[in-house]
């Protein structure tokens, strides 16, 4: 199903009774995190609505992305089936496919891939008299954040030589009632947006809070180049998005949206962010960071404000981010075909340790893919990855951990790369966004890796004797 925007969505949740409403006093500091938290922790895992906010007539809802149900709901199928078709797109027909069918196939899975774009606001939304972000539920999630964040922004930018469009979630402190600030880092697309500006003047910067769910999950997948976020949406939901002309802003932005602040960035201006209680578990210390000003706000008249809660597992970026694992592994299987599996680790904040399994065919092989890996799009920030044979389960970590202690000689298979990309929340980096990686080849070895000792078996009992005698002892386990 494809959600026309997040009310309906919300109502999909009440009829599942995945949706809890809270209608006592919540404080917006902590308060509210807590709740959230908890709700995760207890296993639970609903969405919760918050309608009455203490300082805010606006209501606020989180936990939206909660649970792997929900994440296919909004996807519309599971992520692994997602992947399988975005990798059916740039596979060439083969065999008794024939080239004209494909075609057609194309034509049905593109057929969302462009979106509409509306010169006019739509009749449910109002242009309010004054910028006042005082107006909203904004949260501060834990003690020592250094205000109140959005959490769950689309921030909208366009590239001012090739019109290309980025949409990115990136934080936002409250720094009063018309100035934020913009938390990209410096590989993101918003930041790279910015670096062309300084060549001309200050930048259009659009922000929505609040759209269907899909199109805000879109904001957080690392696409390549050339697609951007609602052409994502329009391809998994096989439904063109719709996009209205911003008022204040050269740019577009859904057309169902809650809120959206229109404004800019000046890219010389900047001022200190942080701390704020990070999805590293730690905070995230202060830093320089551009400005946001907000020129204008325009909300649906019946707005609700999403949030979401990020900080030591589990939260619901943890099924985000799973997810994203599972839609674009088909796709590095594609560039990468002797790749088996991959566990972007939750433990490990997900890029601080990648675990894959390969079918080894020659001398070196792990490295290659390790490398292939450490060049392919965000999997530039893996800080440590993990080679493994094939018959090793990556999600079972009793398997990874006894291959990565029975499979290496820490001389010959463990090596570090100096001076390489880190993720800017990588705080043990001695500089920002510079340090180190390392490389674990826990692959079996031969003689042509220079091993000339005899490699022992693995135990195991041959399958047709486990069939066997599963058939004859069958009752003992009934």
């Amino acid at each position: 199903m494809v959600f026309d925007d997040l009310h309906q969505y919300l109502d999909f949740l009440s009829k599942k009774k995945d949706l809890l409403v809270i209608d006592d006093s919540v404080d917006p500091e902590i308060e509210l995190t807590y709740i959230l938290s908890e709700e995760q922790r207890i296993g639970k895992g609903r969405a919760v609505l918050f309608s009455n906010v203490r300082g805010s007539f606006v209501p606020a809802v989180g936990n939206l992305y909660s649970t792997q149900a929900k994440m296919d709901a909004v996807l519309g199928g599971s992520p692994t089936e997602i992947g399988k078709r975005l990798q059916n797109l740039v596979k060439i027909a083969q065999g008794t496919d024939s080239l004209l069918s494909k075609g057609f196939e194309l034509l049905r899975e593109l057929s969302g891939i462009r979106p509409k774009v509306s010169s006019s606001l739509p009749s449910s939304v109002e242009v309010l008299p004054q910028v006042d972000l005082g107006r909203y539920p904004v949260s501060k999630t834990w003690p020592d954040d250094a205000g109140r964040f959005i959490t769950l922004p689309m921030v909208i930018t366009k590239d001012p030589v090739t019109g290309e469009r980025n949409a990115g979630m990136y934080r936002l402190q409250v720094f009063d009632s018309e100035t934020t600030g913009m938390h990209w880092h410096i590989h993101k697309g918003g930041a790279e947006h910015m670096d062309e500006y300084r060549k001309v003047d200050r930048m259009d910067v659009a922000v929505v809070i609040g759209s269907d769910p899909l199109t805000m999950f879109s904001a957080v997948a690392p696409l390549p180049n050339g697609l951007d976020e609602f052409s994502f949406t329009g391809l998994i939901s096989k439904k063109r998005m719709e996009l209205v002309k911003g008022q204040t802003v050269d740019l577009e932005y859904p057309k169902n949206f809650e809120i959206v602040l229109e404004g800019y960035v000046d890219p010389s201006e900047t001022r200190v962010e942080g701390p704020f209680g990070d999805h590293t578990g730690y905070y995230s210390l202060q830093e320089e960071f551009p400005v946001f000003h907000i020129k204008k706000i325009i909300e649906r008249k019946n707005r609700i404000y999403p949030t979401t809660i990020v900080g030591k597992l589990w939260q619901e970026d943890v099924i985000m981010g799973k997810a994203i694992e599972r839609i674009f592994l088909p796709l590095i299987q594609t560039q990468v075909p002797e790749i088996v599996d991959i566990n972007t680790m939750e433990e490990a904040v997900f890029h601080n340790m990648v675990v894959v399994s390969i079918r080894k065919r020659f001398p070196g092989h792990a490295k290659k893919v390790m490398f292939s890996l450490w060049g392919m799009g965000q999997l530039m920030f893996s800080k440590i990855i993990v080679i493994v044979d094939s018959d090793i389960n990556v999600h079972d970590r009793k398997q990874v951990i006894w291959a990565m202690t029975t499979r290496i000689d820490p001389q010959r298979d463990v090596f570090i790369i100096p001076g390489a990309v880190t993720d800017t929340l990588d705080h043990p980096s001695q500089i920002l966004n510079y340090g180190s990686k390392m490389g674990i080849d826990a692959t079996r070895k031969g003689k042509s890796e220079g091993y000339d000792r005899v490699w022992p078996e693995v135990l195991d009992i041959p399958e047709e004797l486990k069939n066997s005698m599963n058939a004859r002892w069958k009752k003992i386990w009934s």
